[in-house]
């Protein structure tokens, strides 16, 4: 990959183009197993809530376990090779899924599986986040984030909704090929970008878990990084990342009795607000500031879900669209903008451990948070989990409200907000 020395348009950059469409591609393929994973534990083993709370669980449990020293390694090597490696293995292991539920059908073995497709998602996503600062400059971080964000919001919608018909036409564990193939294709045109990029970081000879917590410092002494970090860690924990989606399906299948099919095509629809918020993030951000575009962006998608608890059979669909479509949007502006100032505020060398930090931290809340939320399902009940959970991720927003990043006009003013931080810490 080449350094981005000339400003070319986005869609005359051909190295863009090439991990726009790979990125794409997996979108898709990754929403059906969204859908298709735990409709295999639930149509095919017959899990409860506990059962579906421990299976996403253990999937996000990667990130704790080898979130900071995956950075490192995205650091060492080239980010391409990391990426083909991974979109490869990944294809393996989700081929491998429908040959053991048939032969084998038992929960243990589709939580082992989950948790490699885990561990291989830390790896290529930190190397995915990584390289895209080599390919463009940073007056285009802001543009290439929202575009790809456009398009994997738009895969979202296509994703849920060919998982849901794949599951009703040939079984939950079969509708899982098509994530497998949506790798095999990532790898392909991955594979395709120019090797020539910079020379991975030499990070002196350090040992794994020191350069790893270096990341890590980087992240937490950093006055703009570390609310959002916080923001997004609590988010997770209660949001559709963790509490509620330990219990979304099984809420939407037995109790609103949804079919596969057409939760499907709810939650597909719903992403097509995330287009709708990627395309006007930019706009968004010139009109309110870059600040407050994102405290609104944080309270917005708990206050949606607070529609969840009240959804009964008959006003299901209407209810479950519009608190995932207004949620949707607003964590397409969010991850936008807070992306773009972790790109903006980090050395390239950094690049890897400070995204590998980020997820660390961020996602490893999840598997508590999946853990918790299927506990509650079982013992308090779907609805008030969901109730639970959407007045958490409302109060998530209070990090970013009580920092210097809710009065950033733009990322360009990272110097004047960082300098009085700094001041203070001396």
């Amino acid at each position: 990959m080449t350094a981005p020395s000339a400003v070319l348009p986005l869609r005359r950059n051909k190295d863009f183009r090439l991990l726009w469409s790979a990125y794409t591609v997996t979108t898709v393929g990754s929403q059906v197993s969204v859908l298709a994973l735990p409709l295999t534990a639930v149509l095919v083993l017959h899990a409860g809530a506990l059962e579906l709370g421990l299976l996403m669980s253990v999937q996000y449990l990667p990130f704790l376990l080898i979130g900071l020293p995956a950075g490192v390694w995205v650091d060492r090597y080239r980010r391409r090779d990391v990426m083909v490696f991974t979109d490869m293995a990944r294809a393996v292991v989700l081929g491998l899924v429908p040959l053991l539920m048939w032969l084998r059908p038992h929960l243990a073995i589709l939580l082992l599986l989950a948790f490699a497709l885990g561990a291989l998602t830390v790896l290529g996503d930190v190397a995915h986040q990584s390289v895209l600062p080599e390919l463009l400059p940073v007056s285009q971080l802001t543009e290439g984030n929202s575009t790809l964000t456009a398009s994997a919001s738009a895969s979202q919608f296509a994703g849920p909704s060919l998982g849901g018909l794949l599951v009703q036409v040939l079984s939950a564990p079969l509708a899982l090929l098509a994530d497998c193939v949506s790798f095999l294709v990532s790898a392909v045109l991955v594979r395709r970008l120019p090797a020539g990029e910079p020379e991975p970081a030499a990070l002196d000879g350090r040992s794994t878990w020191s350069a790893g917590l270096e990341g890590l410092r980087h992240v937490w002494n950093h006055p703009l990084l570390r609310p959002i970090v916080l923001c997004t860690a609590i988010a997770n924990f209660f949001d559709l990342f963790g509490m509620i989606q330990a219990v979304l399906v099984l809420f939407a299948v037995r109790e609103l009795g949804l079919s596969p099919g057409t939760f499907g095509l709810v939650v597909g629809s719903a992403s097509l607000a995330m287009v709708t918020g990627a395309v006007l993030t930019p706009r968004l951000v010139r009109r309110l500031g870059f600040g407050p575009s994102l405290l609104l962006a944080a309270v917005l998608p708990g206050a949606a879900l607070l529609l969840l608890p009240s959804a009964t059979p008959s006003d299901a669909v209407p209810l479950l669209v519009l608190s995932l479509a207004i949620s949707g949007f607003a964590v397409a502006v969010y991850n936008i903008s807070q992306v773009s100032l972790r790109q903006r505020v980090t050395p390239l060398a950094m690049q890897g451990r400070m995204n590998a930090a980020i997820r660390f931290l961020v996602w490893g809340t999840i598997p508590a948070g999946t853990l918790v939320g299927g506990v509650l399902g079982e013992t308090l009940g779907l609805r008030p989990t969901l109730l639970l959970a959407a007045l958490g991720s409302v109060l998530s927003a209070l990090p970013i409200a009580l920092s210097p990043v809710r009065k950033l006009r733009s990322v360009d003013d990272v110097a004047a907000a960082v300098e009085p931080e700094e001041a203070r810490d001396e």
